[in-house]
């Protein structure tokens, strides 16, 4: 058997599919390019590829499936004294060690890129891939089966195109604003979207998934085998039985629902040393970079009232809006920051640039109570004005010509700030950042001196 796998390896097709799943594999990493060094973004957008690499995965096997017709041998190898279904199976082997050859190959060119940057290796991890890796084999195998049964040339680009249009249909019937009327069962499609780098698959997914994906797998191969109608009706119960176990596995409310907050992720490492400057564990490896800005953004904002003594790497919640996260409450005695990188893995921003990102992020933003009241200009540029006190220089000026009012209006606000005594400066700055803090939109009159908080 293990002879006759090899020369089926050699001079098959099988090979050539599974390189071409490499190449589109491979590209499709590369050309997205937004794994951000995380193995936790590396696998969400491994499973992603999985849109264009199931369809072909069942094209190749449908195309594979009718090389006995295509070479018009399939009477004469129905007269020799080894079974069909042995020799079919022989050439499911062959094409799902191709598949997976070419599944486990793109990850590690994944790897490569992300390892030098990723210090945090998620659970669940294995199991990510290992779901993606069945879901290709069934389908490479429902492709073979159905290349046996339809050996007409039409039916491998024929089925790549079913493929994908019933995947992406599914996604898009699945799409609704109250994910709560989601069902569970949307979640057998095995492409998963809207984790990040905080987030981990559920095990109950995984399990769910994976019971779903082996029962297609082993309908598929026992498809290839049968040739009556009852041997046919017993190679569905596999994939039934799976279906019938995975659903209740899986919670409704879709992909956001698929995933829960990964503590281990989000857990603080912080520098040795006063201040207190901490990173979340999946950004450990930035720490050196961001002490030095931190400290500097903590040395700054020492001077004002109740000013913050440790700077803390902000964690977004998996599925918040951007608007629950500027409501999110701030304690006053620590400054939150965010980190922004590239693709591939490194930080945007550096020394002065993050610096005085800090210091803007030390005054935040809240969204208007009412989005369409008109005094959001008067709020933004107080705003403006006060995190530019605190850079130490005037705001820049934007190129766009529609906000010339709005310039002139921070610009102001800036100057009518900087002339007052050096007390009132401060003294006003520390309140306007307590308002900030609390989300009140009542800046500009802070600013001014109109009110006292």
């Amino acid at each position: 058997m293990t002879r006759v796998l090899r020369i089926e390896l050699r001079r098959s097709a099988a090979p050539w599919i599974g390189l071409l799943l490499l190449a589109i594999g491979v590209a499709h990493l590369v050309l997205r390019n937004d794994a951000s060094g995380r193995w936790t973004t590396l696998a969400a957008l491994h499973r992603v590829g999985l849109l264009l690499l199931i369809p072909l995965a069942l094209a190749g096997g449908a195309w594979y499936g009718r090389r006995e017709r295509r070479q018009r041998m399939d009477e004469l190898l129905a007269t020799t004294p080894r079974p069909g279904a042995q020799r079919r199976l022989v050439a499911a082997a062959a094409l799902a060690v191709t598949v997976l050859a070419a599944h486990l190959l793109t990850f590690a060119v994944g790897a490569v890129r992300v390892a030098p940057n990723a210090t945090y290796l998620p659970p669940g991890l294995p199991q990510t891939v290992a779901v993606g890796a069945v879901a290709l084999v069934a389908a490479a195998w429902l492709g073979l089966s159905l290349g046996r049964v339809l050996p007409q040339p039409v039916v491998a680009p024929a089925a790549a195109v079913v493929a994908a249009g019933a995947i992406i249909a599914m996604k898009s019937s699945f799409t609704s604003d109250l994910d709560d009327q989601i069902p569970g069962f949307a979640l057998l499609d095995p492409l998963l979207d809207g984790g990040d780098e905080f987030s981990v698959i559920l095990s109950r997914v995984h399990a769910g998934q994976a019971l779903w994906l082996v029962g297609l797998a082993v309908t598929a191969a026992g498809l290839l085998s049968a040739g009556r109608p009852r041997q046919v009706a017993f190679a569905l119960v596999p994939a039934l039985v799976g279906g019938a176990l995975a659903v209740p596995l899986l919670p409704a409310g879709g992909p956001t629902a698929a995933y829960a907050f990964d503590h281990g992720a989000a857990a603080l490492v912080c520098a040795d040393g006063e201040p207190r400057v901490c990173v979340t564990r999946v950004h450990a490896a930035t720490l050196p970079e961001v002490v030095g800005p931190a400290r500097a953004s903590l040395a700054t904002l020492a001077k004002l009232p109740d000013a913050p003594t440790s700077a803390v790497e902000r964690v977004e919640r998996v599925g918040a809006t951007g608007d629950e996260l500027s409501r999110a409450p701030q304690p006053a005695d620590t400054l939150w920051f965010p980190l922004y990188f590239d693709p591939s893995g490194r930080l945007e921003l550096t020394g002065d640039e993050m610096r005085d990102e800090m210091l803007s992020g030390s005054i935040p933003w809240c969204p208007p109570t009412h989005p369409d009241d008109d005094g959001w200009q008067p709020e933004s540029a107080a705003r403006s004005a006060a995190s530019a006190w605190l850079r130490g220089r005037p705001p820049a000026r934007s190129t766009m010509p529609n906000m010339a009012e709005f310039d002139e209006m921070e610009q102001r606000f800036y100057r009518d700030l900087t002339a007052l005594p050096q007390d009132e400066q401060l003294r006003r700055m520390g309140a306007l950042r307590r308002a900030a803090q609390d989300c009140r939109n009542a800046l500009y009159p802070i600013l001014a001196g109109e009110t006292t908080p």
